[in-house]
């Protein structure tokens, strides 16, 4: 892929340039096989703040392209079940795309598939319950180096956004055989940024709805507007609770 402008890096402008770029290769995990040899899949690991996924699912919409949003249940930042936020999660599948689970790991201490899908098996539980209909795909938060190679097809019928179908595990090499992994974890593309030229046909995007915002910018600034828009709604939140906040905020 072509770099052809140059926006602020993680505006949504930079974002809407990558995805017009992969557009017209664009598909779904369901529509994806050993044979196919040309595509890319576009997923959102969602951490902090349930709004920009939301935007991002409006921005995707509006471009014309469908993709999945993988939601975790075990997180401190946000509350699925919260009635504002089920109200996100019904607008996300109203705009066209699939909602999954961000599997969280990181409280198992030992290399246990049997962990995993008891844990893949109880998360998806709640999650489904929040959308209040069943789910179909996970992806790993912060995937454990063991959890990665696991194949779990015996065990759920869930699609895994790591399976092989989607996502090389190297070991020895840092250049991956077919597929193409693109991710902004940590405000950084690690493994190169996806409007630099190459020579892949496959490709998974991995992109994080909490790193981009309309202005863009590093990330500091791109914490700093985090923290922001979470003091806000918390202490929206607890002026909804409490009678008395409203003559008291103002000093905070």
């Amino acid at each position: 892929m072509n770099q052809k402008e140059k926006y602020v890096p993680f505006s949504y402008l930079e974002y809407q340039q990558i995805v017009n770029s992969y557009k017209p290769m664009i598909k779904d995990f369901s529509e994806i096989n050993h044979d196919d040899d040309h595509f890319c899949l576009l997923r959102h690991d969602v951490e902090f703040l349930m709004d920009r996924a939301l935007r991002m699912a409006e921005i995707d919409s509006d471009l014309g392209v469908q993709s999945s949003f993988f939601f975790q249940v075990m997180n401190s930042a946000y509350n699925p079940l919260s009635i504002e936020n089920k109200n996100i999660l019904k607008k996300i599948l109203d705009c066209g795309h699939n909602i999954g689970l961000h599997l969280y790991l990181s409280h198992i201490d030992r290399e246990d598939p049997d962990l995993v899908i008891t844990e893949l098996n109880r998360q998806t539980s709640i999650l489904e319950m929040c959308l209040e209909k069943e789910i179909d795909r996970f992806s790993y938060h912060r995937p454990p180096k063991w959890a990665l190679p696991l194949d779990l097809s015996e065990d759920t019928t869930l699609i895994n956004a790591y399976s092989d179908l989607f996502f090389e595990v190297l070991e020895n090499s840092n250049v991956p055989e077919k597929i193409k992994y693109f991710s902004d974890s940590n405000h950084n593309w690690n493994y190169g940024h996806p409007l630099e030229p190459n020579s892949y046909k496959c490709f998974q995007l991995c992109i994080h709805p909490d790193e981009w915002s309309e202005d863009g910018g590093d990330d500091i600034q791109n914490f700093s507007d985090i923290l922001a828009v979470s003091r806000k709604n918390f202490m929206d939140n607890i002026d909804s609770e409490y009678k008395t906040f409203a003559k008291i905020k103002e000093y905070l």
